[in-house]
């Protein structure tokens, strides 16, 4: 008898803390988790914000203060990466790695589902209003629009 080697499904999920983050994580156990799934835990630090002037992080005459943005940034995505790690042992998930992207979330979460090659990649939606996403854009859009595996955008 021939047997068939099943090939592991590689899940993105896209977290950044939100309750539409966590309402994701939780969709996707109870609906698309499968015994064997990795999940690539994905999270994207954006330190453009620190960078804009006139924004708090850059005050004048403190040369550290862009030094000391990013450390708390950083501080705070390794808490919330363990925040989830821990959601997940709690929802029986056992097989997940962690992904830091640097950058813009939407094309750091599709250039990490690309190089990890996943299989699909689960979100979730803030809701916003057209005239909102129109001024300032969704990733949950950018991610739709620039994926070439399945996108699973949890709304709530």
């Amino acid at each position: 008898m021939d047997t068939v080697e099943k090939k592991q499904r590689i899940c993105v999920l896209a977290v950044d803390g939100s309750k539409h983050s966590d309402l994701a994580l939780k969709w996707y156990t109870e609906n698309v988790h499968k015994s064997g799934d990795k999940v690539l835990l994905t999270h994207c630090v954006d330190h453009r914000k620190h960078l804009t002037y006139g924004s708090v992080s850059m005050v004048p005459g403190n040369p550290d203060s862009i030094t000391h943005a990013f450390a708390a940034e950083e501080k705070k995505a390794k808490e919330l990466m363990e925040k989830y790690v821990a959601d997940c042992k709690k929802l029986g998930l056992h097989d997940v790695d962690l992904v830091k992207v640097i950058g813009e979330p939407g094309d750091g979460i599709i250039k990490a589902a690309e190089e990890k090659k996943a299989d699909m990649i689960i979100t979730g939606c803030r809701g916003l209003g057209q005239i909102r996403r129109t001024m300032v854009g969704s990733v949950s859009d950018y991610i739709l629009h620039h994926s070439h595996v399945p996108v699973f955008v949890c709304r709530h």
